[in-house]
C-alpha cells in the first residue's frame, strides 16, 4: 500500500457491482455521509489476481469500509475529456465488523 496516499472510508454501495466474467476485477460506487445534509460518492475499484472478490458485499445498499488509495481516472465521453479520482480498494469488510 502507497504509505503517502491512503484512504480508509465508509459507506454505501450505490450501485450494482459490475465485474469481469472471472470475477478478479470489480467497479462500484459508495455514498459517504460527511454531515447530516451532505453526501459525497466516490467510484471505486478493485483487482485481485489470485482470489475472487466478495460480490456479496458489494451489492447496491449494503454498508461497506474500504481501505485503499487513490488514483487519477481520466476518460473521454461522448467526445468530451473527464478527469476524477477514485478509490483503488485494497481491503473492502463490511462496516459492521
Amino acid at each position: 500500500m502507497k504509505s503517502n496516499n491512503l484512504i480508509q472510508i465508509s459507506g454505501y454501495v450505490t450501485k450494482e457491482v459490475k465485474t469481469n466474467d472471472d470475477a478478479t476485477f470489480a467497479s462500484f460506487a459508495i455514498a459517504h455521509r460527511v454531515k447530516s445534509e451532505t453526501v459525497m460518492y466516490f467510484n471505486c475499484v478493485v483487482f485481485s489476481k489470485d482470489k475472487k472478490i466478495p460480490t456479496d458485499l458489494l451489492r447496491k445498499g449494503k454498508e461497506i469500509f474500504i481501505k485503499g488509495y487513490l488514483r487519477p481516472n481520466n476518460y473521454m465521453h461522448e467526445g468530451s475529456q473527464f478527469k476524477g479520482i477514485q478509490i483503488v480498494a485494497e481491503k473492502i469488510r463490511s462496516a459492521n465488523e
